[in-house]
Order: structure tokens, then sequence, then C-alpha cells
């Protein structure tokens, strides 16, 4: 998080020793962007690449190493007390076990912090509306893009990373491999994110389909999407690309499409499919069991029903008897 944090103040040609709240709050805004150049602005909306928690634990990140650059006198100014507000105790969301008898004690509140929306089950679609999504698109570069991201269940930096060697054909496999950032931004999340995703032969088909066809002796880049026309053809595919075909795909279809939707849908679909919380981690590279479990394993209530249905005979202290009855 702090490699983040001294990145931003190298392209806003900041000084670490002076934080101020402006430069905080412009760390925040830069976090949120898909960019990685400060100068770099969008005529179009543009998805958050972060999440607010992510962004949360980088302000504490950054807000521990000045409370310790301060203590041992490298840096005057007091971030915190730039950033930490005090509200009244009646804005707490709970009552304290003194509420009524202590006096009242304020509620401090840091005014960079993200809100983090309690956890819903993420956005997902159906393996039709996916369909109906690689139907309309106008070329095999997007149709492949738009089925991979739905298959592998990868983040689309991850996908925008991958080269021509990645193809496993022969075992059906794709490799998620970590070289660093590369020339169009994409890179994979962590280095932990390093795994090989096993894929259908249709989509490997697919794969090979696309390479033949636009892979051709002009291109010299081994990135397996590439730009098809304008001043960056031949070149490896960009995100900007990526957030303009899905605002095209979702106007003609009305399916709500990001790539973050079509990987969680996958994941979904393969925990309904009975796949234990450990493998979806693995595929999902997530660094926590517990993110993955509370993400994706949502029994229904049929579920729920099914499996009290098959149990119960077994579980129930009733007799056959008292059951009829």
């Amino acid at each position: 998080m702090l490699a983040l944090y001294f990145e931003y103040l190298g392209h806003s040609d900041l000084d670490w020793h002076h934080p101020t709240l402006d430069s905080m709050a412009g760390f925040v805004s830069w976090l949120k962007l898909p960019y990685r150049s400060t100068k770099v602005r969008s005529a179009h909306p543009i998805y958050q690449v972060r999440s607010n928690r992510t962004i949360n634990l980088a302000l504490t990140a950054v807000s521990s190493f000045y409370d310790y650059m301060r203590r041992v006198g490298e840096v005057r100014e007091d971030l915190r007390e730039q950033t930490i507000t005090y509200l009244p105790e009646r804005t707490r969301g709970y009552k304290g076990f003194l509420y009524g008898i202590a006096g009242d004690s304020p509620v401090e509140k840091n005014i960079l912090k993200q809100p983090v929306p309690r956890k819903d089950r993420p956005q997902t679609i159906t393996k039709e509306q996916v369909q109906t999504l690689m139907d309309v698109c106008h070329n095999r570069r997007d149709r492949l893009l738009v089925w991979l991201l739905y298959e592998t269940g990868m983040r689309i930096r991850e996908a925008l990373a991958l080269s021509v060697q990645d193809v496993d054909v022969a075992d059906c496999v794709i490799q998620v491999r970590d070289r660093g950032e590369l020339d169009n931004g994409a890179e994979i999340k962590t280095p932990h994110s390093e795994r090989d995703i096993h894929v259908s032969e249709a989509l490997i088909n697919e794969i090979v389909s696309y390479v033949g066809h636009a892979h051709t002796v002009e291109v010299e880049t081994n990135h397996l999407f590439i730009t098809t026309q304008g001043s960056r053809t031949n070149q490896p595919l960009v995100y900007k690309y990526v957030q303009s075909l899905f605002r095209r795909l979702s106007r003609k279809t009305g399916i709500q499409l990001s790539p973050h939707i079509l990987r969680h849908s996958i994941l979904t679909e393969l925990a309904r499919e009975g796949w234990r919380p450990e493998l979806l981690q693995e595929r999902a590279a997530h660094a926590s069991f517990q993110h993955t479990y509370q993400l994706y394993v949502h029994p229904t209530q049929e579920d729920l029903r099914a499996e009290w249905e098959r149990t119960q005979d077994v579980v129930s202290p009733a007799t056959e008897g008292e059951r009829v009855r």
C-alpha cells in the first residue's frame, strides 16, 4: 500500500515530508482511477478499479507511516490532526455500554474514509445472458474476451496481461503469470495471483482460431488481445477500450455489464454447482478463504429445503407414524 502512495507522489511531484489534506484527497481519487498517471482524464464515466475497502486499507497504512515518522522526527505535520473530525456520540450506529450514564463522548471520524456498504450478494448474470452478449459482438476478439472473462473468472487486468504463450492448448489450461506492469498498463493483482486455470476445449479452440486470424506477420507483440484499428493497430489492448466495449454491449442488450460482473457470475455458478470454497478460492486467486466463502456461498431457500428434505429422516426424532399424522 505504501508503494502505491509513493508512486502517486512521484506522478504528482509531491514531497512525502509534507503531507496535506489536499494531497491525501488526491491520493484517494488516484486510487479510484484505472490510470497510473495523474494527468490522464477520461471523457466518459469510468469504473472504480479499487474497492472502497482497499482504499481505506491504503489510508490506514499511510496514516500509520506518518504517525511513525512524526514520532521519530522525520516530519512535522500531524496528518491525523488534518484528517480526523469529531461527531456527537448520537451519530454512532450503536449504543455504548455506558450510554445514558456517562457523559456524551465525541466520536472520531476520518473525513477521507470511504463508505463500505454492507456486503450483499455480488451482481451476476446468467449463462444465457453471457451468450446474448457474445452474439452481439462485432468481431472475434470481443466475443473471445467476453467468453474468456466469464469462463475463467479472471480479473480484467489479468486478461489484458495474457500472452499467447500463456495458453496451454494440449492441457486446456490458461496460465496467469506475474510479469509486473506491462506497456498497456495491465498486471496481475499480486504475485500470489499466479495460477493455472482449466478451461473448456471449446474456449481453447476459439483462442486458437482468434490467434490464427489476428496475429498476422505484422503483429510484433505477444499479448493475446490486440487492437485491430486506429493508431494502436496491432498493439496490446488497453483497459479504456474494454470500458467502451462493455458500455456498447450494455446499450445493445440492456444487460448491465462489467468485467467483475462476469467474474462474479461464473464463480457464483460454480459455487451453486457444488465447488468447495477452497477450490473457488484458488480459481479466483483470493488471498482469504473467508472472503471467498462470504462472497459466493449463499444457499437459497430452495437449497435449504432440498437439503432438509434429504436429511430429515436421519435427524428427526419423530417416528414414521408420527410424521404421517
